[in-house]
């Protein structure tokens, strides 16, 4: 992992180390800071006078091939390629880094390093050695830190790992493809092997690759053969609407945009905006609890909902044996599911299989407020407005949030030193915490 780190670092930041990456024997200390102990290598050229006959293209990228392979084969844009190389810079002909005495080359996605680079690899072959000349226009990416200047390669391709094959109709979809319930296109690639479509709690594994409209590889999961396990409610809208729409064994191809895929509007770094090809592969489905339906009421509180006097709106389902409230310095264990007011499910400790334990003093207001409304066996009804819940949090469902909670038991607050367990993440955060 760190080596795969150390080139994602030096290929696609444009080469500018930071000591956090930094492994003991690579540093030497110098007064109350420290700097990289690199092998120093000797560089087969002139770095300042690219040779006469090194070919120019016309991105300013300048290299010299020293080996050649014909019967090799060129990666394409969005490969894998295993490589070895050393990197000076052309100002100071210092050596940046080399894998020379490592006896292992290196791992880089050409997705995802400088456009340079990408370029570069595209135009050898595997057992090719070169030497590159990369100008900081397209050495380095968007993020980079540090003064740009030109970077001098050399590089030889080991081995190729393919990534997979670009749609030929990525930029958008065909008029053949299907409309989903939630509006999104899809056409079906492979067909299912099953019968059953996946529901939104059961536990489904999967694989898939993103792209953008230009062909660009963002994502991935089959290249890194670590598929995705996680129930369907738990992402996107527009994703979970793909998921149960397919069978075990199915693999479709669907075009929609890096805002809808992302859980709340706001792809993460790395994703695009604008629109995007996915392909995915349904591999397992596992049948999950299903929770309570959506409320009736679940759009607004109903005209005989009490409210607390923060404005959590509540409605007794039904009642327990009585006793005492919980205060909220107390712990309760609860079981719960809730809604968006769509009537979208986005949590739910039913799913779960197990009951929620948490300190009233570690969740959102709204929970803080209505909870202690309740006595041990009661089954309560939430309304809670989003100035109480999760209004501009990232990440976190937005608007006002509907809850059915049955309250299980209450403990009373620890001693001063203990600490209570935190509430269960299975995979992302609960959306009744704070974050």
């Amino acid at each position: 992992m760190r080596r795969v780190a150390l080139i994602a670092l030096i290929l696609a930041s444009g080469c500018q180390k930071s000591d956090s990456n930094a492994t003991a024997d690579q540093k030497v200390a110098v007064g109350s800071g420290s700097k990289f102990k690199i092998e120093q290598v000797a560089p087969p050229f002139d770095l300042k006078n690219p040779p006469t006959d090194a070919t120019k293209t016309a991105s300013g990228l300048i290299y010299k091939k020293l080996t050649k392979n014909d019967a090799g084969t060129a990666p394409q844009k969005n490969d894998t390629v295993l490589i070895n190389y050393t990197g000076w810079k052309q100002a100071t002909g210092e050596t940046f880094y080399t894998n020379k005495s490592r006896g292992q080359p290196m791992p880089l996605n050409l997705a995802t390093t400088a456009p340079g680079f990408t370029e570069a690899m595209q135009l050898l072959k595997t057992g090719e050695k070169a030497v590159l000349w990369v100008p900081p226009t397209i050495g380095y990416k968007d993020d980079h830190k540090g003064t740009p200047e030109t970077l001098v390669y050399e590089v030889e391709i080991v081995e190729i790992k393919p990534a997979p094959t670009v749609p030929p109709d990525v930029q958008s979809a065909p008029a053949t493809a299907e409309t989903t319930k939630g509006g999104t296109k899809l056409v079906v690639v492979r067909p299912g092997t099953g019968a059953a479509k996946a529901k939104p709690w059961d536990s489904v594994t999967y694989n898939y690759t993103a792209w953008d409209a230009a062909g660009r590889m963002f994502e991935t999961t089959e290249m890194k053969k670590r598929p995705s396990k996680i129930s369907p409610y738990r992402q996107s809208a527009t994703l979970e609407d793909v998921l149960t729409s397919m069978t075990g064994g199915e693999r479709v191809r669907v075009w929609t945009t890096g805002e809808k895929m992302a859980t709340n509007g706001k792809p993460a770094p790395g994703v695009p905006t604008g629109p995007v090809c996915y392909e995915i592969e349904l591999l397992t489905i596992e049948p999950g609890v299903e929770p309570p339906p959506a409320p009736p009421d679940v759009a607004k509180p109903p005209g005989d909902a009490q409210k607390t006097a923060k404005g959590v709106f509540y409605k007794v389902l039904s009642r327990g044996k009585g006793g005492e409230h919980p205060k909220p310095t107390d712990t309760v264990k609860v079981n719960y599911t809730g809604w968006s007011t769509d009537g979208r499910m986005f949590d739910s400790s039913v799913v779960k299989k197990e009951p929620a334990e948490f300190n009233l003093q570690g969740v959102v207001a709204g929970w803080t407020d209505g909870i202690p409304q309740m006595q041990v066996g009661d089954k309560f009804r939430f309304w809670i407005p989003e100035e109480l819940a999760y209004k501009g949090v990232a990440g976190r469902p937005q608007g006002m949030l509907v809850f059915e909670i049955e309250l299980l038991e209450i403990k009373p607050p620890k001693p001063v030193g203990d600490h209570p367990p935190p509430a269960p993440h299975h995979g992302a955060p609960p959306p009744m915490q704070h974050p």
